[in-house]
């Protein structure tokens, strides 16, 4: 069982459709405002990841974000406007700056941690103890294997590879 015909294309298939909801900009904004938080898609990941990993410097911000110095600086702007973060002197460098939470920020991301349980608290309704327990432990040991299996590609020395081609484009 589990790894028959089509078994990894309905995973691969299923996951996908997870992730592209809940990381849909309206998704983001709509499960935020039942908080009472409203806030834009790049605001709501940079006071996650703040909350969550603490001050940081705005490249470290752009690299978690997977996104640009700019609009790192345009996110930052609204917030820090917002009164939910405010760039201080990195201790470590006083040539340099880190963004951090303020009090509001932190009470910001306290919502939506609330916002997160009643989601997945309505999501899991009717769900079983014993199931969501499997759910949660199943879902550990997972993401566990996507992080050694990431860390081992990101290890790895391989040789630049050639743009793709088709059969018809040779």
């Amino acid at each position: 069982m589990g790894r028959g015909p089509g078994f990894s294309a309905d995973l691969i298939a299923s996951l996908t459709r997870v992730l592209a909801k809940w990381t849909a900009p309206e998704f983001l904004t709509a499960v935020a405002a039942r908080e009472g938080v409203d806030l834009d898609p790049g605001a709501i990941t940079m006071v996650t990841i703040l909350s969550k990993d603490g001050p940081q410097r705005p490249s470290q911000l752009a690299g978690a974000m997977v996104t640009g110095a700019s609009n790192v600086s345009k996110i930052m702007a609204r917030l820090d406007a917002a009164g939910l973060a405010r760039r201080v002197p990195d201790p470590s460098d006083a040539r340099a700056q880190l963004v951090e939470l303020t009090g509001s920020g932190r009470q910001v991301a306290a919502a939506f941690v609330r916002a997160g349980t009643g989601l997945v608290d309505e999501l899991l309704e009717g769900w079983p103890d014993a199931d969501r327990v499997a759910f949660l432990r199943l879902l550990g040991r997972f993401e566990q294997s996507t992080v050694a299996l990431s860390t081992r590609i990101g290890n790895s020395k391989r040789p630049p590879t050639t743009p793709f081609t088709t059969s018809k484009e040779q």
